[in-house]
């Protein structure tokens, strides 16, 4: 299947697929759990909003297959397949996000509540969901593109009440001409709300240690379907090693020191301004 077959970005797919699978192997079940209910409520929530102004004609038997094909354990690729094909035989990105993606979470939601399934079917099942979202290519659902500006968002993994090490850097960034939106011990649902007002590119997460990790988990979910274009890195406490965090979170990159930091990220926005 090549990329100019389908709006979904495979090699995306495929990642954030393993980083699932490794989500299973490292985490508790509760964890997951909070993972998954994350990933339903949003998406609901998300599509809710827009069939106030746009609606498919899916028919419910087609989105109830789909949701079929969400439970299968340990083969996410079967529901990319599905969704392949119906944009083969037609289907716009608006009946894929709407009509599939959005009205499997609403309904992987009422069967949740109505124990017709498990904890952990719901749990694979958004697994796959969220690997779904990741990799469309929303041209005309995303948010603004990245605009290249040297500014960026940065909070304390929600939870955390101190920040002395990403207010020196946010300092340094400042020192060196960046504009920095910096945000101390918010809940999840103030940074949140920061998040969709202000539409940052550039989020920088602080995380303590391994102990606030199901936090930032939780979190980085939030962000990205918040707003799909972000770039989001992580800096982590001394306890936790980059691998440690790159092979759970779905984030772009781990930042070291403050100076390291700022050469990585000016190195992105010269890239972003070439292209």
């Amino acid at each position: 299947m090549h990329r100019s077959e389908t709006t979904f970005d495979n090699d995306v797919f495929a990642h954030v697929a393993q980083l699932f699978e490794q989500k299973g192997r490292m985490l508790s079940s509760d964890v997951l759990e909070q993972f998954a209910r994350e990933v339903v409520e949003r998406v609901s929530e998300g599509v809710s909003v827009r069939t106030k102004v746009a609606r498919t004609s899916i028919a419910p038997d087609d989105i109830a297959s789909f949701c079929d094909l969400l439970l299968v354990p340990d083969q996410p690729r079967v529901a990319l397949e599905f969704i392949a094909a119906r944009r083969a035989e037609g289907a716009t990105n608006e009946d894929v996000y709407l009509g599939y993606i959005g009205e499997a979470a609403r309904l992987l939601g009422e069967r949740w509540e109505d124990d017709s399934l498990t904890p952990l079917q719901v749990t694979v099942a958004a697994g796959t969901l969220y690997a779904l979202m990741r990799a469309l290519r929303a041209s005309g659902l995303s948010d603004h593109p990245f605009d290249s500006r040297r500014a960026a968002l940065f909070a304390t993994v929600p939870g955390e009440q101190h920040g002395v090490g990403i207010t020196i850097a946010s300092d340094m960034f400042r020192e060196a001409g960046w504009d920095i939106d910096l945000r101390i011990g918010p809940d999840q649902d103030s940074l949140l709300d920061r998040v969709k007002k202000t539409q940052p590119k550039i989020i920088g997460l602080s995380l303590s240690s391994c102990d606030r990790l199901p936090e930032l988990l939780r979190v980085v979910v939030a962000l990205r379907l918040t707003c799909p274009s972000a770039f989001i890195g992580v800096a982590p406490g001394a306890d936790l090693t980059a691998e440690d965090v790159q092979s759970v979170a779905d984030i772009d990159i781990v930042f070291g020191d403050a100076l390291s930091s700022i050469a990585a990220l000016e190195h992105l926005v010269t890239t972003k301004q070439r292209l």
